[in-house]
């Protein structure tokens, strides 16, 4: 077959016939749907009378990449690049071939030039928009997805992102800027504009930005009122709202609001609690913004030292108005324990602690060892060290408590001999001793901890949680291969929980013993196949880590490293 300029087989942009370009189009379809077997199929058809045809060979490739066949697909797109170096399908593929690789910039690169080819293909642009963002190129990020705006202006999802490049470029008035003439682009009565998911998502998203410009607080609190009959999430629109009126120091109005939100039903989140202590408080603008940035149960009582009247003034809200307004909110009685203090703090332990126990809460410890807070700089900080826990009075004050509850449980079944005290159920000493063997743990009594364990397991050998204690305190006084039996033995008792048995294979690799960690492990993974590359694929980081510690451990150096580089590599590819 020659090579004369009116044979497409020689590439350089020439077009195949009718019949094979037919064909070429059901490559490109079959692709997509992922019909790797009949992309070869119909590529091969295609090459049998044009051998020399740079697409198809290119498109052969990709597929061949996507079949797991790196070496022969790369050698097959560069020579079908090679053929006919003015495609800009050929030039597509290079760049995709690259991007599978994670060879961002290279892929880059090839997108930019399959673009000087032809200018307005979409495909590209948006492949090359999401690059430039994943490599942190915001410029050119604003760039490529204003080319596509201007190709496609009656798209909404091309405004947004334009109006996303605009905002990570940091022109936040440009940001706006687009979604206001995007919004100026809808019709009277578009659903655009009335309430709805969306138009409530686009509104938050415009005050976000409005509140990013500096000193634009007033112009972002004024929108808030502005948007709000298109507003979905209250939630979310009155937390806006509250917190722009604190950072503005309007303390009536942010508590009026904060309030709004309690009666909404948002009395568990412990954020909304925090804003409302910074109202009531009047906290300066540093504390407020330190406030706001607090997770979990976290709140102004556990940031800092509070003066006694700003004690005073938080325990009236706390076991007045609020607990009236929602006496079963258990935010609302948790939180008086990082304000109370001497004997009011006890009574308040004391009730808190004869509910978690009579309802057998096993986080019960956890929750109140956010009571053992030191001071260090003028900010509280929670005490790890078993010395400090050791010596705080708090925990003194709840070992008396705990340790009075199991006396009087085991002689009268009851929390104590006061009249009118009712009968307790024979499971409220388990977790009375659960609580005070997690105190041990706590305080670094290990074995103390240990014997009060297997009381609980005498007591109820099918509470799983104790066993989990236990093998932590067998863990932390050293003996690794008893708490991995320990913990094993609990998880025979539920087969069925992911938590425990995942516990259990941490404890058999740190144990030393990977061939059972791998058996217990896979009992929650794919049933075909190797079930460390199936973990692999998961990206369980936390399995890799201890299976590579495991064989350095064992003096298996080389595999050890091999696990190690392959957690390093994953973790690039986070970054980028």
């Amino acid at each position: 077959m020659s090579n004369s300029p009116n044979d497409p087989q020689a590439g350089q942009g020439r077009p195949l016939p009718k019949k094979e370009a037919d064909l070429f189009k059901s490559v490109v379809k079959h692709y997509e749907c992922k019909q790797y077997k009949k992309v070869i199929k119909s590529a091969d058809t295609i090459l049998k009378r044009f051998p020399n045809h740079g697409e198809t060979l290119c498109m052969k490739g990709l597929t061949l990449n996507s079949m797991s066949k790196r070496e022969e697909a790369h050698a097959l797109v560069k020579q079908g690049l090679m053929k006919d170096m003015r495609s800009h399908v050929c030039w597509h593929v290079f760049g995709l071939l690259h991007r599978s690789d994670r060879n961002y910039n290279e892929a880059i690169k090839a997108y930019k030039q399959a673009l000087r080819i032809d200018p307005e293909n979409l495909q590209i642009l948006r492949d090359l928009s999401l690059l430039q963002i994943q490599m942190r190129d915001i410029k050119g990020f604003v760039v490529t997805r204003n080319t596509i705006l201007t190709l496609k202006p009656n798209q909404k999802i091309n405004w947004l992102a334009f109006a996303l490049a605009k905002h990570l470029n940091g022109d936040l008035r440009g940001a706006v800027s687009v979604i206001d003439i995007y919004l100026g682009t809808l019709n009277e009565g578009s659903l655009e504009l009335e309430k709805g998911f969306e138009s409530s998502e686009l509104a938050m998203y415009r005050n976000k930005i409005l509140a990013e410009i500096p000193d634009n607080l007033d112009e972002a609190l004024n929108h808030l009122d502005a948007c709000k009959n298109v507003i979905v999430d209250m939630g979310a629109w009155l937390m806006s709202k509250a917190t722009f009126q604190l950072k503005l120091g309007k303390y009536e109005e942010a508590l009026e609001t904060f309030v709004a939100m309690f009666q909404r039903g948002l009395t568990e989140d412990y954020r909304v609690h925090t804003g409302y202590m910074c109202a009531l408080l009047k906290l300066n603008a540093d504390d407020c913004a330190d406030a706001l940035k607090l997770r979990g149960t976290n709140t102004v009582a556990t940031l800092r030292p509070l003066t006694d009247d700003e004690r005073k003034t938080l325990i009236d809200a706390y076991t007045g108005d609020l607990l009236e307004s929602h006496p079963r909110s258990r935010a609302v009685r948790r939180i008086p324990l990082s304000i109370l203090v001497g004997d009011k703090l006890q009574d308040a332990v004391a009730s808190y602690c004869r509910k978690g126990l009579t309802k057998g809460v096993p986080s019960l410890g956890s929750d109140l060892s956010a009571m053992f807070l030191v001071e260090k700089d003028g900010r509280y900080v929670l005490a790890d060290d078993p010395a400090d826990i050791r010596a705080h009075s708090n925990f003194s004050m709840l070992v008396g408590l705990v340790d009075g509850y199991i006396s009087s449980l085991l002689s009268h079944s009851k929390f104590s001999d006061a009249d009118g005290e009712e009968e307790e159920s024979p499971s409220t000493v388990l977790w009375a001793w659960y609580l005070r063997a997690f105190l041990h743990e706590l305080a670094g009594e290990y074995m103390d901890g240990i014997a009060l364990a297997d009381k609980c397991i005498e007591h109820t050998p099918t509470a799983v949680d104790v066993y989990e204690l236990k093998a932590r305190l067998l863990q932390a006084a050293g003996d690794k291969g008893a708490a991995a039996d320990c913990l094993d033995k609990g998880r025979e008792l539920d087969k069925q929980d992911r938590y425990i048995n995942n516990q259990t294979t941490k404890y058999m690799l740190q144990a030393d013993r990977d061939s059972v960690a791998r058996e217990r492990i896979a009992l929650f993974t794919r049933h075909e196949g190797n079930p460390e590359q199936n973990l692999y694929d998961m990206q369980c980081t936390w399995y890799e880590l201890e299976l590579a510690a495991c064989m350095a451990r064992k003096g298996q150096w080389g595999r050890s490293l091999k696990k190690y580089s392959k957690f390093i590599l994953r973790l690039f590819f986070f970054v980028l």
